[in-house]
């Protein structure tokens, strides 16, 4: 019978701790005299069945009413730090969305924008949802000419583009460039034409 490793937690100061039992026999009997103060979170190992881990529960002595008070404590202070915690990722959370809003509100409107297409969605969307600027003619005609360029690649496999994200410049080009900057798409079994 292989060896059984307890999870506790000191009820004084909640540092956690571990026991280790030769057997769950030997288990069950420390349970039954579980140390006054010492509560059991549960084994370090898994691999016992559903019948021993029920019979160690029902081996171990109950709290007594101090035990139980130092147990509630101990738990709300850890609902407490939780809550705290979430508290400051929340705000964090806030505190980076605003810095990114402002970003983009000072970013140069010449950038590069990522829209998607679907070939089921009459409108293009923009990818990026702090992207403020307005999806120009000259995207929407720059990202069908592209679709249908793509189009025509996977035709003959009787496949369609069913979505893509293409990043390109909404207004001025620079010198040297093209409008589109990259895209992928994601072709789908076009429609029968009969």
């Amino acid at each position: 019978m292989s060896k059984v490793m307890l999870r506790l937690r000191d009820l004084d100061t909640g540092e956690p701790k571990t026991h280790e039992c030769e057997s769950v026999d030997a288990a069950c009997g420390w349970l039954a005299e579980r140390p006054e103060g010492v509560e059991i979170l549960g084994v370090v190992f898994e691999g016992l069945t559903r019948e021993e881990n029920d019979r160690m529960k029902q081996a171990m002595r109950p709290f007594s009413a101090q035990e139980a008070l130092k147990v509630k404590a101990l738990d709300d202070k850890e609902a407490a730090l939780k809550a705290e915690r979430a508290e400051a990722r929340r705000r964090e959370m806030e505190a980076d969305a605003a810095r990114l809003r402002g970003e983009a509100k000072e970013a140069s409107p010449d950038r590069p924008m990522e829209v998607r297409y679907r070939f089921d969605m009459p409108d293009l969307q923009k990818t990026d949802p702090l992207d403020q600027r307005e999806i120009t003619e000259e995207v929407k005609t720059a990202v069908a000419e592209w679709v249908t360029e793509r189009t025509e690649w996977v035709a003959s496999r009787g496949q369609m583009i069913g979505e893509a994200k293409v990043t390109l410049y909404p207004g001025a080009v620079p010198k040297g460039k093209e409008r589109v900057v990259q895209g992928t798409f994601v072709p789908v079994t076009a429609p029968s034409k009969t």
